[in-house]
Formats: structure tokens, C-alpha cells, sequence
């Protein structure tokens, strides 16, 4: 590899350590351990230099490819994602519990990802999964969220991260269908804890079509601890995807007949997501026509 390249590699390097705040957090990024880096960052490094090289080349390469096609993750304000912006906000403004659930893909998780990402110092956003559903793991997480060291038991953990919240912030936990109930009674507690105290903690809970489920019937004495709180519980469907939104997710199309079986895609069980994952290959494959649309969904194995 020529020492020009070597070096655009390296300056390529040091604006992503830019990005992400530290070399750590780059180097995990690229696959390069710090050891490493730091040698090779000062023409210092005595190993296989080529191949370090290469392994930052392929990882620079690989996101020179993804910025060339469409960027399906962008934020677009639809009217779901913007309905679960402003519940998530009142949640945080009045303190109390809040379920919001819906269909897979909808556009929820880009809207708690855009909140969390404006609110940041108060908002926690923790995304629950198989292995982190019950309480220890939770309480784990929240540690590390606010950055709580040298404790292990649930009792510790829990005071402590009870010290480090704070009045105004709201937690927001997605795919809660995974949390069990004694998870949630654990959360409901640090709602309790402020609203005792005159002050407001919010704490959402964002999942699929399963999660109200579990704040309903026997379970709802989960809540009858918070006071003077309504607690909401919005469900959001695929029918609820509007022509507008469309419009909005794909503003390349102007024809009435690729827009509206965007839309078709969009309202099926396939939801925003399928439809952003065959809109972003058919502009990869540069056929955005309605032909090319129904081309590609028939490639996917699309259901049209």
C-alpha cells in the first residue's frame, strides 16, 4: 500500500475518533485494538503493518458504499414517529408511566432514537432484549448508563442509580415486550420515589403489539401506586401509515402509482421497514419506477 494512501487512511481514522469522542470507542469501530493503533498512528508499529492497513481500508470502504446508496435510516418526521416524539415528551414533562406499542417497523425506534439523541442528560433510552429482561440485568444497564461503578447487589444497585436520577428525566426502555413484570414493578418504584417527592420521572416503555398486554387485566395493579397519573397506552398499526407519509419517506417518487403502492408495502405486514428495505434496493439497482418498484418486491418475495 503507498504511503499516500497510508496516510488518507489515517487522517480518515482521526476524524472518525473525532466523531465518536475517543480512539477506544474508534478502534472498536474498526476492529484494530488500541495497542495497535497508538503504534501505528505514530509510524511506531513493529507487526504486520499491511494488514492493519487493510483492515482500516475495507472498514473506510465499506461506509464509502453505504453513503453512495440511500440512507434508509434517516430520520423522516411521519405522522407515527412524530405521535411517539410528543408522547414520550409529555411522559417526561408530567412524570408517571407510559406504554406505547404497535406493529413491528413502524417507526418507533427511529423516533426514540431521534428523542433520546436531543435530550441528551435527560434521557436514557435502553433497549431491552432476551438476555437483558430481568431485574438484575436492568439495574446492571442503568449502572453503566449513568455511570455507577462498584456495586452488585439489587438493593446497592438500586439505591444508587435512585441517587443519580434525577427530577425531569425520563427512562425509555424499547422492545419491552422482552421485560418481565417484576421488572416493571422495579421501574415503577423509581416513578413512586419522585412522585413522593413532588418532583417528575418519566418512564416509557415502547414495544410490539404484545407489550400493552402486559400493562392489562390482573396486571394492571401494577399501577395502582401512582397517583393522580393517567397512564396512557397508545397502539399504533400499519393502517395508520398515511399517503403523506409516503410522500415524506420518498420524496424521489412523483407518479401517483409508485406513491400509492409504496403505501400498499408500507400499510402490509411488511410496515415502513420492508417498504425503506425495497425503496433503498431498488435505488441501488437505479429503477425507481413503478416498474422497478414491483420488480424488486417481487425479488424480495415481497407479499403484493
Amino acid at each position: 500500500m503507498e504511503r499516500e494512501q497510508k496516510e488518507h487512511l489515517l487522517k480518515e481514522f482521526d476524524k472518525l475518533v473525532q466523531k465518536v469522542g475517543s480512539q477506544a470507542k474508534a478502534c472498536r469501530l474498526v476492529g484494530i485494538s488500541p495497542s495497535i493503533m497508538t503504534p501505528l498512528r505514530k509510524g511506531e508499529y513493529g507487526g504486520a503493518e499491511e494488514k492493519q492497513y487493510e483492515i482500516l481500508a475495507n472498514y473506510f470502504q465499506i461506509k464509502e458504499e453505504a453513503k453512495a446508496g440511500r440512507q434508509a435510516e434517516t430520520y423522516v418526521p411521519t405522522s407515527i414517529s412524530e405521535s411517539v416524539y410528543a408522547y414520550i415528551r409529555n411522559a417526561q414533562i408530567k412524570g408517571g408511566l407510559l406504554a406505547i406499542s404497535g406493529a413491528a417497523g413502524i417507526g418507533k425506534t427511529r423516533a426514540v432514537r431521534k428523542y433520546a439523541a436531543e435530550s441528551q442528560g435527560t434521557c436514557l433510552w435502553i433497549t431491552a432484549n432476551p438476555c437483558l429482561n430481568t431485574v438484575k440485568p436492568i439495574l446492571k444497564k442503568l449502572c453503566k448508563e449513568l455511570n455507577i461503578a462498584n456495586v452488585r447487589t439489587n438493593d446497592d444497585m438500586y439505591m444508587a442509580i435512585l441517587e443519580k436520577l434525577r427530577d425531569g428525566m425520563v427512562l425509555v426502555f424499547d422492545e419491552a415486550q422482552h421485560l418481565s413484570l417484576k421488572v416493571i414493578e422495579t421501574l415503577r418504584g423509581f416513578s413512586d420515589y419522585f412522585l413522593d417527592r413532588n418532583m417528575t420521572l418519566g418512564i416509557v416503555f415502547v414495544g410490539n403489539s404484545t407489550t400493552i398486554t402486559r400493562f392489562g387485566g390482573r396486571q394492571d395493579a401494577v399501577f395502582e401506586q401512582i397517583a393522580n397519573r393517567t397512564i396512557q397506552k397508545p397502539v399504533f398499526q400499519t393502517s395508520d401509515i398515511r399517503k403523506k407519509d409516503i410522500q415524506m419517506l420518498y420524496p424521489e417518487l412523483t407518479d401517483e402509482k409508485s406513491i400509492d403502492f409504496m403505501l400498499k408495502i408500507a400499510q402490509s405486514r411488511e410496515a415502513i421497514r420492508g417498504a425503506n428495505n425495497l425503496f433503498s434496493n431498488a435505488y441501488d439497482n437505479e429503477n425507481i419506477t413503478y416498474e422497478g418498484l414491483i420488480s424488486m418486491a417481487k425479488h424480495m418475495h415481497m407479499m403484493i
